[in-house]
């Protein structure tokens, strides 16, 4: 008998979990699998999957009220499917939404239901240090029963594993599947002009500002900044750009879906991110071999570096340190080349089928469990 599997996410867009949750549809095997997704914003992938998809779009700004209606429709089109179907698994891949998961859906018959954290639990703390300690022990305390109720929970790096076993909750990693090759090439190390990139949401998580920062008092003018990305901050950006009379060296290039396009002519890839589940820009750049910079933020970003073995870190705001990073690679570019092609072996995890069949076995262990 086939599987239900539910996919419930926010934004079926480009970006980290749009992007994982595309890869792994692309490859899961639909023999074993009716696969549905429910979303709640714009989609970029719809048209670009078989028609053996199902897709829900549920608008929703996430305002309070709006939510729990959401849940109500979700749980509605859940109970219908499980009345013909006795293996539905859903997996919700929204960091804020996992509770309410628990608090709508858990008891409908014939549902397992799966928590995908793919942030940071430490990315809780930015916002609730504003609150008392009491309230902080309380939002703690919510996060701990809500994933203790999950059938399983996945997450997309050890170091989220390891967060959660400190609210003594037992996870299993799933690698978000975000390249089909490994296609590190030579480059020329002998060059006076460089291609650097940005690629990522133009949100307050990405911290553009650090890197702008950086960039405006690097005294080495031989290069260009692409940052590849929409979103909330792209006109605060841009004035940015044009109140330090950047628009030579800085370019706000937008989306770009084709990613041998974004990584073909580039030299240095910066990421200065606050926080991270697991950085699918920095496993991209790496499998072309593009040398990378990036910050020692909470989350994934140190596991894929290797604790700095495959890139350079350095501490999330301080831009003065990347400015020296920076500047460093101008000087020798030959030390971070050197380190990323160290990291083949690392990558194989991430490609898209190997990711989707590790996802298959976690998925099948649940329903083993409850025979």
């Amino acid at each position: 008998m086939k599987s239900n599997l539910f996919f419930f996410i926010s934004s079926f867009s480009y970006g980290g979990a749009g992007n994982a949750v595309f890869n792994y549809i692309k490859n899961l095997d639909k023999k074993k699998y009716d696969l549905h997704i429910i979303f709640l914003d714009k989609s970029d992938y719809e048209n670009l999957l078989p028609k053996h998809v199902k897709f829900y779009k549920l608008h929703s700004n996430f305002m309070l009220f709006k939510t729990f209606l959401i849940f109500f429709k979700i749980r509605k089109i859940l109970i219908k499917k499980s009345f013909s179907n006795k293996r539905n698994i859903f997996i919700s891949n929204i960091h804020y939404s996992n509770v309410l998961s628990i608090i709508f859906l858990r008891k409908i018959k014939n549902l397992k239901i799966v928590l995908f954290e793919r942030t940071s639990i430490k990315e809780l703390d930015i916002f609730i240090s504003f609150f008392s300690f009491i309230k902080n022990k309380i939002i703690k305390s919510l996060i701990k029963y809500t994933y203790s109720q999950a059938d399983r929970v996945l997450v997309n790096s050890n170091v989220l594993k390891s967060e959660l076993k400190e609210f003594s909750i037992t996870s299993a990693v799933a690698y978000s599947g975000s390249i089909n090759k490994i296609k590190q090439k030579s480059f020329n190390i002998k060059k006076n002009f460089f291609n650097i990139i940005a690629v990522g949401r133009l949100t307050p998580q990405k911290d553009y500002f650090t890197l702008l920062d950086a960039i405006r008092n690097l005294k080495n003018r031989n290069f260009v900044l692409k940052i590849y990305g929409e979103g909330e901050l792209k006109n605060r950006i841009n004035d940015y750009i044009d109140r330090y009379n950047l628009k030579k060296i800085v370019k706000l290039i937008g989306h770009e879906s084709n990613i041998d396009e974004i990584y073909s002519k580039a030299d240095l890839l910066v990421h200065s991110a606050i926080f991270e589940g697991l950085p699918n820009a920095i496993v991209e750049a790496m499998s072309h071999g593009i040398p990378i910079i990036a910050s020692n933020s909470f989350g994934g970003t140190r596991e894929v570096l290797s604790s700095g073995a495959f890139g350079d870190l350095f501490q999330p705001k301080d831009s003065k340190k990347l400015g020296i990073l920076i500047e460093n690679f101008f000087k020798n570019p030959k030390i971070l080349y050197k380190k990323v092609s160290k990291s083949k072996s690392f990558l194989s995890r991430f490609k898209q089928k190997k990711s989707s069949r590790c996802l298959e076995k976690i998925l099948m262990s649940i329903w083993y469990l409850y025979l």
